[in-house]
């Protein structure tokens, strides 16, 4: 799913009964943020999925971002692997997550791989978005007191 140009692709509406994706589109007009914004809600609602989507369109759009994460979850968006191949995943899987599923590493990120081409399909986007947003932009990230990262 390609956004009209000059809005965000926030995802599809649910219908509150079956709780089943309609398929019609949720865009949110560019021109509608205001240039500081707070996400609040429970434990597990949602607000770091939609914090990463809606930093991903802005990203998309050109509008540059300067990210403070104190719990970590953003740096995330630099995993992005727009072969979606196993070989890109495999680096990122531990050996004790393959142990405890029973497999080795390469077949857990061949899972994985196809877990994700098949979650993206069902949205109607592939690695070619990964792709653009890869090239949106200049992905840096500060570590203070640790050598993680780019370290301050």
């Amino acid at each position: 799913m390609e956004p009209k140009k000059g809005t965000f692709y926030l995802g599809e509406t649910v219908d509150p009964a079956t709780h089943d994706r309609t398929g019609e589109p949720i865009q949110l007009k560019a021109d509608q943020l205001t240039t500081h914004g707070v996400i609040v809600g429970m434990t597990g609602s949602g607000k770091t999925g939609l914090g990463v989507v809606l930093l991903e369109e802005a990203l998309l759009a050109g509008i540059p971002a300067l990210i403070l994460d104190p719990k970590g979850d953003m740096g995330n968006l630099l995993l992005g692997f727009p072969d979606l191949s196993a070989a890109e995943f495999e680096p990122w899987i531990s050996g004790s997550e393959a142990a405890v599923e029973g497999v080795s590493r390469t077949a857990l990120a061949e899972d994985k791989a196809g877990l994700w081409q098949r979650g993206l399909a069902s949205w109607g986007l592939d690695g070619g978005r990964i792709q653009r947003l890869n090239e949106a932009a200049d992905f840096t990230i500060y570590t203070p007191g640790s050598e993680a990262g780019v370290p301050l």
